[in-house]
C-alpha cells in the first residue's frame, strides 16, 4: 500500500537540518567509538602476540582451590568467543556476563581435572534455565563429584529450581533468616480476544487439518484452553515436576511422592522447616560457611575463584593464545584453499526462531546454517556432524531450505546426530527429523508437528478508535488480501488454507521419511 504525503520547503529544511545535526553527531561519536575500539584492540593484540607457547592460554589461578558457582547472568545454549566486556550506552565498559552452556560444562570437567581446585561452593539462589538444560546442568555437577572434588551449596534464598540444581551438591545449607519457595508448577496464559472485541480487532487464524495440539495460536482466538491443550499442558507439567521430584528426592534420600506433600501443604514456610523436611543440611551464615569450606581444605586458606573468571579463557575467544592465532590467520586468510575444516566432527548450533536470512546469535537464519551443513558435507576432513538444536519454530520455508541441506549431508554418507535441548518444536522438529539418531532429554520439549498462520485485522480498531478511514480502487476481486486491516474473504481464506494444508502435507511427509514411519501414525 503506497501513501502519498506533502511538505512545505520550510518543513523540509528544519527537518533536513535537524537530520544533518543528528547524523552529524552519531558519525563523530562513531568514529571516537572506533578510534577508542581500534586502539584497545591494537593494544591486546601487541600483548598477546607475545603469548608464550608454553602457556597454552592458560589463565593463572594463583593461590584458588574453591570454584565459586553463581548463576546470576544468564546462560545461552553456546557462548560466543567474546570479549568480555561490551560499551554502555552512557559510556565506559560493562562486564559481558552472558555465559554459554558448552563453556560451562568445559569449565566443570576442566576444574574436575584440576589438581588445584579442591571444592565447589555452589552460591545459586535460582536458575534461569528451562527443564532440559537443567539436566544438563547437573550432569556437569556429577563430573565434578566423581572426580572427587566436594560439593557445598549455599545461598540466603533459593527458588524451586535452585532447590533442583543445589539439591546434586554433598550438602545444602540456607542463611538462617532466609527463604525457600517450594509450591508447585502451573502454566498461566493470558487470552485476548475479549480485549479484540472491545478495540475492534479481529484476528484471522489459519491452522493445518487436525492441528489441535498447535495451541500457540489459542489466545487469539479463545477466551481459555482448548481441552487438547489443557491435556499437553498437564503432561508438560507432570514430566517436569518428575524430573525435579526425583532428582532431588533421590538426591536428598527422601521418600517418593515427598515434595508433592510439601508443595501442596506449602509446608516450607521459614528456612528451619526446609531443614527438617531434609531438603537442608542446616543454616549457616556466610562466616559460618566459609568456616566450613576450610575445614575441607586440609589446612589451607579459602581462595575462591569465580566461575566467571575461570570460564574467561573459554569465554575471551577461546584464551589469549587462540586470540594470538586467530590473528595470525587473519593475516593469511585467502591463502589456504583446503577445502578442509580442522575437525573430524562438525558440531553446528542451530539456536532461536527459524527465519529466512542469515539470522544472528539469537536466531536460526536458514541461509547461515545451510551453508553450515554444506561445509560440513563437503570437507575433507569432517567424518560426522551434530546438529544441536534449541528451537521453538519458525518459518516453514526457511526450515525446508534447513532440511534439504540435512538430506544432502545423510545422502553424502557422513552420520548425522541431532542433539537437542530445551526446544526442538515444529520447525525444530523439521530440521531434525532426517537425522541418522536423535537424542534428546527427559524434559525437552520437542513435536509439534502442525502449521498454523494468523493475520491481526486492525482496519476495525482504527476507525472505530482513531478515526481513520479507508476506501480503495480494485482491478480483481481479491487484490491485496491479506492486508491486516481487513478479514480476508472467503475465497482468499480458502486460498489461504489450501496453502497451509500443503505445507502442513510437506511437513508430515518430511517426518515420515526421515523417521521410517507412515503419515497417519
Amino acid at each position: 500500500m503506497t501513501y502519498f504525503c506533502g511538505m512545505s520547503s520550510f518543513g523540509k529544511n528544519i527537518l533536513s537540518s535537524a537530520i544533518g545535526s543528528t547524523l552529524g553527531l552519531i558519525v563523530a561519536g562513531t568514529v571516537l567509538i572506533f578510534i577508542f575500539v581500534g586502539v584497545l584492540v591494537g593494544g591486546l593484540v601487541g600483548a598477546l602476540a607475545d603469548v608464550d607457547a608454553d602457556m597454552q592460554g592458560q589463565i593463572d589461578l594463583e593461590e584458588a582451590n574453591v570454584l565459586k558457582v553463581t548463576l546470576n547472568a544468564p546462560i545461552v545454549e553456546r557462548g560466543g568467543n567474546d570479549v568480555p566486556f561490551s560499551f554502555s550506552l552512557g559510556g565506559g565498559l560493562e562486564p559481558n556476563m552472558q555465559m554459554g552452556l558448552n563453556q560451562m560444562l568445559d569449565a566443570f570437567e576442566r576444574a574436575a581435572g584440576d589438581d588445584q581446585i579442591q571444592g565447589v561452593l555452589l552460591n545459586v539462589d535460582d536458575v534461569g534455565v528451562m527443564p532440559s538444560m537443567m539436566e544438563d546442568l547437573r550432569a556437569g555437577l556429577d563430573v565434578l563429584r566423581d572426580s572427587g572434588k566436594f560439593i557445598v551449596a549455599w545461598s540466603e534464598t533459593m527458588s524451586q529450581r535452585a532447590l533442583h540444581f543445589n539439591s546434586a551438591a554433598d550438602e545444602v545449607y540456607l542463611h538462617p533468616q532466609g527463604g525457600m519457595l517450594l509450591n508447585g508448577l502451573r502454566s498461566q496464559s493470558m487470552f485476548y480476544p475479549g480485549m479484540f472485541e472491545k478495540l475492534g480487532i479481529d484476528v484471522t487464524i489459519v491452522r493445518g487439518p487436525d492441528n489441535k495440539y498447535k495451541s500457540a495460536v489459542e489466545p487469539f482466538m479463545r477466551k481459555g484452553f482448548s481441552e487438547a491443550n489443557k491435556e499437553q499442558l498437564t503432561a508438560l507439567l507432570e514430566g517436569f515436576w518428575w524430573d525435579m521430584a526425583t532428582d532431588v528426592e533421590d538426591a536428598r534420600h527422601l521418600e517418593e511422592g515427598t515434595l508433592d506433600d510439601l508443595a501442596n501443604r506449602l509446608a516450607i514456610r521459614g528456612p528451619q522447616d526446609a531443614v527438617d523436611a531434609g531438603l537442608l543440611d542446616g543454616l549457616l551464615y556466610e562466616d559460618e560457611l566459609h568456616d566450613l569450606l576450610e575445614s575441607k581444605l586440609d589446612g589451607e586458606d579459602l581462595d575462591m575463584i569465580s566461575l566467571g573468571e575461570y570460564t574467561l579463557e573459554e569465554r575471551f575467544l577461546g584464551g589469549a593464545e587462540a586470540f594470538a592465532e586467530i590473528m595470525a590467520e587473519l593475516e593469511e586468510e585467502g591463502d589456504d584453499d583446503s577445502d578442509n575444516l580442522g575437525g573430524n566432527v562438525a558440531v553446528i548450533y542451530a539456536v532461536g526462531g527459524i527465519e529466512s536470512g542469515k539470522g544472528d546469535a539469537a536466531t536460526i537464519g536458514s541461509e547461515t546454517i545451510a551453508e553450515a551443513l554444506r561445509q560440513a558435507r563437503e570437507a575433507e576432513d569432517v567424518e560426522a556432524v551434530v546438529l544441536r538444536v534449541n528451537s521453538p519454530g519458525g518459518s516453514a520455508l526457511a526450515s525446508d531450505v534447513i532440511w534439504r541441506e540435512t538430506i544432502l549431508l545423510k545422502e553424502s554418507g557422513k552420520p548425522f546426530v541431532v542433539s537437542m535441548s530445551d526446544l526442538a518444536a515444529s520447525g525444530g522438529y523439521y530440521i531434525s527429523c532426517a537425522a541418522d539418531h536423535i537424542f534428546a532429554n527427559a524434559t525437552t520439549i520437542t513435536g509439534s508437528i502442525g502449521v498454523f498462520g494468523m493475520i491481526p485485522n486492525l482496519g476495525g480498531m482504527l476507525e472505530k478508535h482513531v478515526g481513520i478511514t479507508f476506501d480503495e480502487v480494485a482491478l480483481h476481486d481479491h487484490a491485496g488480501q491479506p492486508d491486516g486491516l481487513f478479514a480476508p474473504d472467503a475465497v482468499a481464506l480458502a486460498a489461504i488454507n489450501e496453502s497451509v494444508s500443503d505445507i502442513y502435507d510437506a511437513f508430515t511427509e518430511r517426518v515420515a521419511q526421515g523417521r521410517n514411519m507412515t503419515r497417519e501414525r
